[in-house]
């Protein structure tokens, strides 16, 4: 008997040092693990964007890139022909008489479309691949930074790799991935970078000393080109810029990091304003197009149109805005539109109110997508099924966000939620006191996406 218990004690211990030796190994395996999944998401988002290029955009294969919508083919062709962003009104609804926009349009898109064309030519298909990539890159190192810090627990990180990969089965976000012409085919990259960094980076985590939390130079560098980028992208989002700009600042330690930030982060408007003075005649950190675009969406003709039916946009109104009207330049007609635009504002505050109910209700609550598109059958039920899974994880995001500022056992998280809201508040507020299409709304999937995986990773630290 005092053998067997001898043995069996020996096996015990045994037993004990093997499970021991296995969880070590697996601790030690963790980081390796974080990179496969990593791999995984990174070729599943690849090969799910190339093959929803071919999917939906192969009816516009033999387009000339030139003719791409929203002014971005023309501001191409000026621009490879050393006309700097110009386009011009003729053969569209936005005045009666031509006018010569210089400032009317942010220069990413169209110097994307450019470099795409000086590499690969006037094809629609291989320009379309070389932006899908391009853009990815930035995405791809935000879902590599999440990756760094997903949670021990099996649930959520499968919970984690499932919200990464998931706006890809959204055909609302995957139209930003493939398309071209409009400006968040390029900032929904950009803003999920920036975010990540701020949310995901080395001194974001809890685990880090304050007295050490300073971001590397590379890391400085490549956030700061993703929030100019998305400033050039769309000058809408300078709000989303300086929410992420005060939230990336305040996570630094040393001052020099600080100031170099904030330098590096106003060349962009600074940069753009000197190109518009230069253009234009005129120093500005919007375009020329922004006062027609508060005149639209506030207006007496505005509520009778919007949403707009499938197929056309309120920009098919504009000719009534216009009517009767001329403008000398570009200038003229922001100034006017602008201020036609306050004015109906000021003197119709109930209208104003319900319209901004409408607003925001179709951009954040409806499960209809609204735009210049129009869908059917299958890919509308698939549409309709991604807005809802964005609606699910955007309002989860808000309302865990919130509880997190009141409950002190969500301290650790409040940094990354007062970052989330604000930011939120920055991309909803232009659309807002303008007009909003379901796209304006799609910029804050990833966004979503990526706060749902800090709640998830708030005990992780960094591997």
């Amino acid at each position: 008997m005092s053998l067997w218990n001898s043995r069996a004690s020996s096996c015990i211990s045994s037993l004990h040092g093997s499970v021991n030796l296995l969880m070590q190994e697996a601790s030690l395996r963790r980081p390796t693990s974080n990179m496969a999944i990593f791999a995984a998401l990174f070729m599943l988002t690849l090969v799910l964007s190339v093959a929803s290029e071919f999917l939906l955009d192969r009816g516009m294969f033999r387009q000339s890139l030139f003719d791409l919508a929203n002014f971005t083919g023309p501001t191409t062709k000026s621009l490879l022909h050393h006309g700097g962003l110009t386009f011009c009104s003729y053969g569209s609804e936005i005045a009666p008489n031509i006018i010569c926009f210089h400032a009317g349009r942010m220069p990413v898109g169209p110097f994307v479309v450019g470099a795409g064309i000086l590499l690969f030519g006037d094809s629609f298909v291989r320009v379309s691949l070389f932006k899908i990539v391009l853009l990815l890159l930035p995405l791809e190192f935000a879902i590599f930074l999440v990756c760094r810090r997903l949670p021990p627990s099996l649930p959520r990180r499968i919970a984690c790799a499932l919200l990464l990969l998931v706006p890809f089965g959204m055909t609302i976000f995957i139209a930003n991935v493939v398309n071209l012409q409009v400006e968040e085919d390029y900032a929904y990259s950009l803003i999920a970078c920036a975010l990540a960094i701020v949310l995901f980076g080395p001194f974001a985590s809890p685990a880090t000393p304050r007295a050490n939390s300073s971001a590397h130079p590379l890391l400085l560098l490549l956030f700061v080109l993703s929030v100019d980028a998305l400033y050039l992208s769309k000058s809408s989002l300078s709000l989303a810029v300086a929410v992420l700009t005060v939230a990336f600042v305040i996570q630094q330690r040393l001052l020099i990091a600080r100031l170099a930030i904030l330098v590096l982060v106003a060349a962009a408007p600074l940069g753009w304003a000197v190109y518009t003075h230069h253009a234009s005649g005129r120093y500005s950190l919007g375009t020329s197009l922004d006062g027609v675009n508060l005149h639209k969406g506030n207006g007496t003709i505005f509520m009778e149109h919007y949403p707009p039916a499938p197929l056309t946009s309120l920009d098919d109104y504009d000719g009534i805005l216009n009517r009767g009207l001329h403008f000398a330049d570009e200038w003229s007609f922001n100034d006017y539109h602008l201020h036609a635009g306050i004015a109906y504002i000021r003197s119709h505050p109930r209208e104003t109110l319900i319209a901004e109910w409408r607003k925001f209700s179709l951009l954040y609550l409806s499960i209809t997508k609204y735009g210049s598109s129009d869908s059917h059958g299958l890919r509308l039920l698939i549409e309709r099924l991604g807005l809802l899974l964005f609606r699910i994880v955007f309002w989860t995001t808000i309302a865990i966000s919130l509880f997190a500022l009141v409950l002190p056992a969500n301290r650790a998280l409040r940094p990354a939620a007062i970052t989330y809201l604000a930011l939120v508040a920055a991309c909803v507020l232009p659309y807002l006191i303008g007009f909003g299409y379901t796209r304006h709304a799609s910029i804050l999937i990833y966004p979503a996406c990526l706060m749902g995986c800090r709640i998830l990773c708030a005990d992780a630290t960094p591997k």
